[in-house]
């Protein structure tokens, strides 16, 4: 899913909201076969959805799009009132928006600004944040994209305060997304609709251990002992920590290793302590 086109309407004063509500109305609509009903502003009590979906299985979905600041306590007071009426909601993020820390891309980046709220959502939808990002200027829009934040590699993991602002800095991996359909779950107390993008984390477990499994096959025994486990942690950090940087990959080694156990627990260890 690349830029997208829609009908821009740039003398609006909500143009970002309501260009991106225009962009999710329309391609889920028109491009995932299991919705039954579809509209903008349709009204829940006290509550109006920026757009809603009714899947034929008869789920309810709302999607709750941010330019504006917000707070992490109106998020989970919108999202409890709509969970209270069985209807599972999903929140998108103007990228380029003033609800973010700091513009979002979909990239790989390292030491990324993101603020409380960015940081709740990636908990709240297990590991990812959706965003959309639109260029006035050039009349353009994003398909939807998700990305993952972990640990930086050299930056405090310690929420900073500047002003009025606050922030944590984390390094952020893009994930991209395949269709348009959306996923009903319950998760972290939350009834949630999401996008089949894939965990990041998972991704990166599955990567490392294939990279550890060939290293295994010339003696599985030997990288038990603590210098084989370094020098293997070393090697896959060193193939893989541009993209995706050293805590989360030393983490996912200690998630496979948590299960496997065929490597030194003790190397593992030093290296997490070493960011």
């Amino acid at each position: 899913m690349n830029d997208l086109s829609i009908l821009l309407d740039k003398k609006s004063e909500s143009f970002y909201h309501k260009s991106i509500k225009q962009l999710i109305l329309k391609y889920v609509s028109e491009r995932n076969f299991n919705i039954a009903e579809s509209s903008t502003e349709k009204c829940f009590k006290n509550r109006r959805a920026d757009v809603y979906f009714k899947l034929k299985n008869g789920l309810e979905i709302v999607v709750e799009i941010q330019q504006s600041r917000i707070s992490i306590k109106e998020i989970i007071k919108r999202t409890n009132e709509y969970n209270q009426q069985k209807i599972y909601v999903l929140w998108i993020l103007h990228g380029k928006g003033k609800c973010v820390a700091s513009p979002k891309f979909p990239e790989h980046k390292k030491n990324v600004r993101i603020n409380p709220v960015e940081k709740f959502l990636h908990k709240m939808y297990g590991g990812r944040v959706y965003y959309v990002n639109i260029t006035k200027s050039k009349g353009k829009i994003t398909a939807p994209y998700a990305l993952h934040y972990s640990l930086s590699d050299k930056k405090t993991d310690e929420l900073i305060r500047s002003g009025f602002e606050y922030y944590y800095f984390r390094n952020s991996n893009f994930t991209f997304i395949p269709n348009w359909n959306l996923l009903c779950t319950n998760f972290n107390n939350f009834k949630i609709a999401r996008f089949y993008d894939k965990n990041v984390k998972n991704s990166l477990k599955n990567l490392i251990l294939s990279y550890i499994q060939i290293y295994l096959k010339e003696n599985p025994y030997d990288y038990k002992k603590y210098r084989k486990t370094k020098k293997l942690i070393k090697n896959v950090i060193k193939e893989l920590k541009n993209k995706y940087g050293k805590p989360i990959i030393i983490d996912c080694i200690r998630l496979i290793n948590k299960k496997g156990k065929f490597l030194n627990e003790k190397a593992i260890q030093i290296y997490k302590k070493k960011r």
